[in-house]
């Protein structure tokens, strides 16, 4: 089956955002691309690092698998599967040869160092048909998964619905009393898991006492002054009556895990694990805490490579739960490109449940900062991922590239079968 190769610019995490800039502006955008590599390389010590640069280069290639050290609130431990699959490498007569030409003379491997890939994974029915690491990443690091976190968000939220704990329609004040009264409060729960809640994007991360800037400070991206992470999530004001427009914002991920914890009475760390057990995690994880001491998974999960490509099998495999699968899947869902950032995604994407929608290939993505990209092909059971240390939050040549060589690959293995 033939797999179209189209351009899609999308939201790429927790701390990212579309920012057209102007010839008058001299901000940094999270948006950009023709960054000089060469800085990539630069030798630097562990004391350079600070918050304020850890998240460019050279510094983020470190910080991004070591993200327990630099969280500015910590980070509570996911625990590894009790029955962890037991995964097999493909041998090289039934693998895919990486030094192959992808495109413009470059094999995959070029291609591969190009978007400062240091973790790339296929799998398929618990075998490793293609394995790829650098930058020093190893199989047993973990790595911040930034916004592609968020898709483990509407998994988890998705088991609670089929379990008939969190109802779709249900508003969020409804569940959480302290939000009566809010703009978010007064959304629904499907609409909190679809970008619909009606709140604004957050687009600026960059400019100090802007919201997006003092929610990163709330999340434990940035350090500064808090307000409290509970209290910034009820101080956003409504742009648009919920389900009437889709805006990308972290705080409609955050409310998520309150209102995990408050349906099950278990912290959201143990229903990350009861999740990590379903899929048969062969490594211990994390997820970032919140000035509150509560959990992030807008941004804050980090995971092994071969975890990551476990988790997106596990979806690819129709395993998750019923929900997810209808609300992730539902075509139906106009909002999403209605506004200038949505029109940039495509229309060949759905949004839902914390998840993006290729209908046409059939395959639910996850998404996030940096490059962190994982693929699942509900047609074969396939998980494609990808780990990367990219200059910026959006990178869209790389991104353009990133899905490019997923979707050549996966070709590949519908056509053989595999």
């Amino acid at each position: 089956m033939k797999i179209k190769y189209q351009i899609v610019m999308g939201i790429l995490g927790a701390v990212i955002a579309f920012q057209p800039i102007h010839a008058s502006e001299s901000a940094p955008s999270a948006f950009g691309l023709g960054f000089d590599v060469q800085k990539f390389y630069r030798p630097f010590t562990s004391k350079e690092i600070t918050s304020e640069n850890q998240q460019t280069w050279p510094y983020y290639k470190s910080v991004s698998s070591h993200w327990d050290t630099y969280a500015a609130h910590g980070t509570s431990k996911i625990k590894h599967s009790n029955n962890p699959a037991k995964l097999t490498v493909a041998k090289n007569d039934k693998s895919f040869n990486l030094n192959i030409e992808f495109k413009d003379g470059k094999s995959f491997i070029q291609s591969f160092q190009d978007t400062q890939v240091k973790g790339f994974i296929v799998m398929k029915d618990n075998n490793i048909i293609f394995e790829f690491y650098d930058n020093g990443f190893m199989t047993e690091d973990t790595n911040l998964l930034q916004s592609a976190s968020k898709t483990f968000a509407g998994v988890i939220t998705g088991q609670l619905v089929d379990k008939g704990l969190l109802a779709p329609n249900n508003k969020v004040e409804k569940y959480l009393k302290d939000f009566k009264g809010t703009s978010i409060g007064k959304a629904t729960v499907q609409q909190v898991l679809d970008m619909t809640s009606g709140i604004p994007q957050l687009l600026d991360f960059h400019t100090p006492g802007a919201e997006g800037y003092n929610f990163e400070i709330e999340q434990g991206l940035k350090k500064g002054k808090s307000i409290g992470h509970r209290n910034a999530i009820k101080s956003s004001q409504s742009i648009a009556k919920p389900g009437k427009e889709w805006n990308y914002n972290d705080k409609n991920t955050d409310i998520l895990a309150l209102l995990a914890e408050k349906v099950t009475r278990k912290k959201y760390p143990q229903l990350l694990s009861e999740l990590f057990d379903s899929f048969g995690a062969n490594y211990d994880g994390s997820i970032a805490k919140t000035s509150d001491g509560t959990s992030s998974p807008s941004y804050g999960i980090s995971i092994t490579a071969r975890d990551y490509a476990l988790f997106h099998q596990w979806i690819a495999q129709g395993k998750g739960p019923e929900s997810y699968y209808k609300s992730a899947m539902d075509t139906s869902k106009t909002e999403f490109g209605q506004n200038e950032t949505g029109k940039l995604l495509g229309t060949d994407i759905t949004y839902g449940s914390q998840t993006y929608y290729l209908k046409d290939e059939d395959i639910l993505y996850s998404s996030g900062s940096f490059g962190q990209v994982g693929f699942s092909d509900m047609k074969t059971g396939t998980s494609i991922v990808f780990l990367q240390d990219w200059a910026v939050n959006a990178e869209l040549d790389k991104f353009k590239k990133t899905r490019e060589r997923s979707f050549k690959i996966l070709e590949y293995i519908r056509s053989n079968n595999m």
